[in-house]
């Protein structure tokens, strides 16, 4: 089934549930492998006892099929041996050596009276009048839980196998899920219809008026295509465009008595209908409709927003960690450099070249010459160093604007070894 597909697509059809994959898995008459035979037509000690009061070999034959099948599926079929020609195969050669019989069919009245000692010994029983009546109302309250048909049909599904009840056919689930269904809508439309204000019922219809080429429901079904500034205002401009509308939605649908996972799956209708399909549908069931979908979009928009919110803060703390990481980086290139500077200023004072009667401005004039002066002041007062440090921009540009605050993790050139090695 499509998502979001009700019985409004299939008006005069019978409600479409299941796939036909699903519905032959569920409905479908086996097929078994060699390992399944063995298990589903193995005979209990108690099934045993009811094969030996049938008295032709024939009836033991079906009867082992149809306890068999019906193992497997919890229901029955209708079939000749000519449709089971292997499994008919395994159950003679292994119970029924003896059987040879050309006629493939077996009489109703004989196939009813195994189906119900069947029903007696796996301590099942048929869906009766009763029984059904009760489908339709679990139906109806499963409904008010969530409005996906399949949702429905396996809830009735579970209540059968827990009540050992045999499955009715497919159709008739069908009719009792869509009148289901069709129960909920008309509800739900009676709640709607009157408390919904004239100026209310405007701002709803206006969601699917064509005023400026685009409707604005399509608007409002929009996602943020990203984090950029320009889409998170255009994200709270729709808040404050559904503000009033939610505030409505959150008076409004308490009364309608409809859990989260059903505000969650009409607001979806919204999503998967167009335009036009939503037009056609009934006044109050369009309102239903609107205004769990303004509910799930304006919780949403909040969602987008937090996401937003926390996407920037983690991109900050990338782009501080990043900094840092180019901060040290330019750190340690400047203080290796100024390493092999230094020892080439330590060798002025054992340069035999140089004679001792020169003057000591002449010395500090030569280790200048190496090595800048303000690169030999203590650091608190050079570092960082202003002339290679960059600042790494969140759009990753960079600037040559010095970090500031920065000489908490700074040390002389002289402590570079203290640093953690790269």
């Amino acid at each position: 089934m499509r998502h979001g597909q009700s019985d409004m697509d299939n008006r005069g059809k019978r409600l479409v549930i299941l796939g036909h994959e699903e519905v032959d898995a569920l409905y479908g008459r086996p097929r078994f492998t060699q390992e399944e035979r063995d298990d589903y037509f193995t005979l209990s000690t108690q099934e045993k006892a009811a094969l030996g009061q049938l008295h032709s070999l024939k009836s033991k034959l079906f009867f082992i099929l149809q306890l068999g099948y019906f193992k497997a599926r919890r229901m029955f079929f209708v079939f000749g041996l000519k449709d089971v020609e292997e499994d008919a195969a395994y159950v003679r050669d292994r119970y029924l050596p003896a059987f040879d019989n050309a006629d493939s069919e077996i009489a109703e009245t004989t196939r009813l009276k195994q189906q119900q000692l069947i029903l007696n010994l796996c301590q099942y029983r048929s869906a009766d009048a009763v029984i059904r009546s009760t489908l339709e109302a679990r139906a109806r309250q499963a409904a008010a839980v969530c409005g996906k048909p399949v949702y429905v049909f396996r809830e009735l599904m579970r209540h059968l196998a827990e009540q050992r009840v045999i499955a009715p056919g497919y159709s008739v689930m069908q009719n009792i899920v869509g009148a289901a269904l069709a129960y909920e809508e008309r509800r739900l439309a009676s709640i709607v219809a009157h408390p919904i204000s004239r100026s209310a019922k405007l701002a709803l219809n206006r969601l699917l008026e064509d005023a400026q080429g685009l409707h604005e429901i399509i608007l409002l079904k929009r996602d943020p295509r990203d984090f950029s500034n320009h889409e998170i205002r255009r994200e709270v401009r729709r808040g404050q465009q559904l503000r009033e509308l939610y505030e409505l939605s959150q008076k409004l649908l308490p009364h309608l008595q409809i859990s989260n996972e059903n505000i969650r799956y009409y607001a979806t209708l919204v999503d998967y209908y167009s335009v036009y399909k939503l037009r056609q549908l009934g006044e109050s069931t369009v309102y239903v409709y609107l205004l769990c979908f303004i509910q799930h979009r304006y919780q949403k928009l909040h969602d987008n927003l937090i996401q937003s919110l926390l996407h920037h803060i983690r991109k900050h703390g990338d782009d501080a960690r990043e900094a840092a990481k180019e901060l040290v980086y330019n750190y340690r290139a400047a203080t290796n450099a100024d390493m092999t500077k230094g020892g080439q200023i330590l060798k002025l004072f054992t340069d035999e070249g140089i004679a001792g009667s020169l003057p000591f401005a002449e010395v500090r004039r030569k280790a200048f010459a190496l090595l800048d002066a303000a690169r030999l002041t203590p650091w608190p007062n050079t570092w960082p160093p202003r002339h290679d440090l960059t600042r790494r921009r969140s759009n990753g540009s960079t600037s040559t604007k010095p970090l500031s605050g920065s000489s908490s993790i700074s040390a002389p050139f002289f402590k570079a070894s203290s640093l953690p090695q790269r």
